[in-house]
């Protein structure tokens, strides 16, 4: 048996809270990276010989903002998981919600930057068999 299921419009009704989400996870995916570099930097200036409180204040600051991002992105992919919106690429926010079409559970396929859910396509088939609704 599938999880919660959606019509079109359910979906449809749900994308401003599916595309905060999805924004959020995009924006974090992105910039999680950029806050890993800063802190190994600042975890290698601080095991430096002569380093001081300013490099340990540094370390301690870039481990908050790496862990306030973590635990955001977190809450932004629970979000999705509540909702049973199945996540397929966090980097281009692609998203997919399981629907019925004709008695067969398919998946309704929404990007973020799209206004709607237009698209659908067989379960397995991912974006290369998307089709418009």
């Amino acid at each position: 048996m599938p999880g919660k299921t959606y019509t079109l419009e359910e979906a449809n009704r749900l994308l401003p809270d599916v595309r905060d989400a999805v924004g959020r996870i995009v924006q974090l995916t992105e910039y999680l990276p950029e806050l890993q570099d800063q802190l190994r930097i600042a975890e290698y200036r601080r095991a430096r010989p002569g380093a001081g409180p300013e490099e340990a204040r540094k370390q301690k600051s870039a481990a908050q903002k790496l862990e306030a991002a973590q635990l955001e992105l977190v809450t932004a992919l629970s979000r999705l998981d509540e909702l049973e919106v199945q996540l397929k690429d966090a980097r281009t926010g692609l998203v997919d919600f399981l629907a019925y079409r004709d008695g067969e559970v398919v998946e309704l396929c929404w990007k973020l930057g799209e206004s709607e859910v237009a698209h659908w396509h067989r379960i397995g088939e991912g974006f290369p068999g998307r089709k418009p609704l």
